[in-house]
């Protein structure tokens, strides 16, 4: 982790700009194309929603944007950002289960559902409260949903993002899934967000 100085930060005009914003969260859905990813995951048997959260948290972390967070009074960047995943139990309640990043795809899905299995029989709700070096995702499978907002602290030092996945539908051949990012305006740009529907969309072609 390092400190940004925020004196000669290329960004700090538009970080000071957003910073007290009553609302400086935006956010932006757009279909990503999930048919390699989809017909890897069920040749092999592996889990297809926990294959796009390791594509997807690994796209977060080749962004700087996407690992820098407000710390009390200080701008950081960390090396590198963990995945945090809302898991729905068998009562209809749900908990937050945590994904360490920087593994093998492969990996990533066996310690994945290890872990969800922990959490649905966990009466925790949150395994690692405070830490922002995460990112916080969210499925919703029952609806192929075309713009989300998530629930929010009022507190504007809340930096971390939030993607959150829609229910997968074909079109012209094609497997296709929403996707909604939800981000601090003071840290992440559009052109951020941009970066990242591009470099998750390379990293679901590339699955093999």
């Amino acid at each position: 982790m390092r400190e940004i100085d925020v004196d000669t930060w290329h960004r700090r005009e538009v970080f000071h700009y957003f910073r007290d914003f009553d609302d400086p969260y935006f956010s932006m859905t757009a279909n990503v194309d999930v048919t390699s990813a989809f017909s890897v995951c069920k040749a092999e048997g592996l889990s297809v929603s926990l294959a796009l959260l390791h594509r997807a948290i690994s796209a977060c972390n080749r962004i700087s944007a996407f690992r820098t967070r407000i710390v009390g009074d200080k701008v950081v960047e960390f090396d590198m950002v963990h995945a945090s995943q809302t898991v729905l139990r068998d009562d209809e309640s749900f908990s937050f289960c945590y994904h360490e990043a920087g593994c093998e795809l492969r990996d990533f899905v066996t310690r994945g559902e290890e872990a969800v299995a922990r959490s649905k029989s966990s009466e925790v709700l949150d395994e690692n409260p405070g830490r922002v070096d995460q990112v916080f995702f969210s499925v919703i499978p029952w609806v192929s949903f075309t713009s989300f907002k998530n629930a929010q602290r009022r507190d504007h030092t809340q930096t971390v993002p939030r993607i959150v996945f829609g229910r997968i539908f074909e079109a012209s051949g094609k497997r296709l899934m929403p996707a909604s990012v939800e981000v601090h305006h003071a840290v992440i740009d559009g052109i951020h967000v941009g970066t990242f529907f591009d470099t998750f969309q390379k990293l679901l072609d590339e699955t093999a």
